[in-house]
């Protein structure tokens, strides 16, 4: 018995295809086009043939993209219109009077861990092990880095209602919910 492997065989796919397209009737498919042609109204064959060479320029010219840049120097501060209301301060403020919006921040030292920034501003521990518990995987709390910038506001009770940290470009958000634990936003 031989075992040696059948070498497979090559097939010309150049040779079938110009085979199966000499089989085809051209003149029957003609015929059939003409005929559905020729049931179109006047109006709609005019249409069609001004309108399908001109959706054929149309796709073969190439689109030029403008972009818009905007030159700013690095570190540059941006200000930004968001809606920085918690939800804890939505329900506040249907009957209360509007809050002001101050916000304080600091900027990270060497050697400072998250727990000393909250320590060192007088805010609430019980509100950064809420915020532990929604950090996420990135851990954004826990690789603070020297030179990151920590912004906060306080509610009028003097709780943590939200905490912004920012990094090069990113920005991480956290904010007390109406449970009064925390949310992120990224």
């Amino acid at each position: 018995m031989n075992r040696r492997k059948k070498k497979p065989q090559k097939v010309d796919y150049l040779e079938l295809v110009t085979t199966q397209l000499k089989k085809i009737d051209w003149q029957s498919y003609r015929q059939k086009a003409l005929s559905l042609w020729n049931q179109l109204p006047l109006l709609h064959q005019r249409a069609l043939m001004v309108l399908t060479p001109v959706v054929a320029i149309l796709l073969i010219l190439p689109t030029s993209k403008k972009e818009e840049v905007v030159s700013t120097t690095p570190n540059q501060r941006v200000e930004i219109a968001i809606n920085t209301t918690a939800l804890s301060e939505q329900s506040k403020q249907q009957t209360a009077s509007p809050k002001s919006d101050i916000w304080s921040e600091y900027t990270v030292k060497t050697g400072d861990t998250l727990s000393q920034v909250f320590r060192t501003n007088g805010l609430p521990m019980s509100d950064l092990n809420a915020l532990v518990k929604v950090e996420g995987n990135d851990k954004p709390l826990s690789h603070i880095k020297q030179g990151q910038l920590v912004r906060y506001k306080l509610a009028d009770d003097g709780r943590l209602d939200i905490l912004q940290l920012e990094k090069s470009k990113d920005s991480v958000m956290f904010f007390r919910l109406s449970d009064g634990g925390f949310g992120r936003s990224k």
